[in-house]
């Protein structure tokens, strides 16, 4: 599983489960910054969308939770 961090010149730089960085020069159409990636039957990677919103979701909730504890 990877994780794009971020989109820059045209590559993908990914986090991977152990913390680490990679690029991907190949990544799939339409992803965007905090998809989460795995690898599919072509040896490429996909999206997964449901790994990805969960994971949004989760990160709106302590989102949240911070600035209600700073009021």
């Amino acid at each position: 599983m990877l994780i794009i961090d971020r989109i820059e010149e045209g590559k993908a730089v990914c986090e991977t489960e152990d913390g680490g960085h990679i690029t991907l020069d190949h990544f799939p159409e339409g992803a965007r910054e905090g998809d989460v990636l795995v690898p599919d039957e072509s040896g490429g990677y996909r999206i997964d969308s449901e790994e990805t919103e969960r994971r949004r979701a989760l990160a709106v909730r302590l989102s949240a939770h911070i600035r209600g504890r700073r009021r």
